[in-house]
């Protein structure tokens, strides 16, 4: 009897689990992602006996948030609001491109105001972990970043312009 019992109970496991949908190649690479990226957080705070519980804390926090695939509102608009912020800078060459970015940037500005209040009202635990979330948009924004800043290095004056235009973005801290 009692093998029976098991039986079944072992056919009605696979019967459920083959009602299942199979899952995407995406999504298969994503638990890989977040796998691979709680068990490097976990390598991390073993690696650094001088890492307090605090920072411990925080970093699983962040990695936690970067492996659940859900990324904070605020966050994913905050730095959708920077991807736009430095497509306008890219197509600064000289003053006059300068100044007609100015009303493009205050406008990106406005957007950019409330996540970048709701990210500031957080704790710095919670704000990192937020911004975790968003690692891939960040990751992106940061290759974009790097491409349209280089060129900046051998042009002060223009580097100059692109930071002033820069001061009224608005801070998540």
């Amino acid at each position: 009897m009692r093998h029976s019992i098991t039986f079944a109970m072992l056919a009605a496991s696979l019967a459920v689990a083959a009602c299942q949908p199979s899952k995407s190649p995406e999504e298969i690479a994503a638990e890989r992602n977040a796998a691979a990226i709680a068990k490097a957080a976990d390598m991390a705070a073993a690696m650094d006996p001088n890492m307090s519980a605090e920072d411990r804390a925080r970093l699983k926090a962040v990695t936690g948030a970067m492996a659940s695939g859900q990324v904070h509102p605020a966050a994913s608009a905050y730095v959708a609001g920077l991807d736009k912020v430095f497509s306008v800078i890219s197509e600064v060459k000289d003053d006059a491109t300068a100044n007609a970015a100015k009303p493009k940037l205050e406008a990106i500005y406005a957007e950019m105001a409330g996540p970048a209040a709701q990210l500031k009202a957080m704790s710095e635990t919670d704000r990192e972990a937020a911004f975790g979330s968003a690692y891939p948009q960040l990751m992106s924004f940061g290759m974009k970043t790097a491409g349209v800043m280089m060129p900046l290095m051998s042009n002060p004056d223009l580097a100059e312009k692109v930071g002033d235009l820069l001061d009224d973005m608005p801070e998540p801290e």
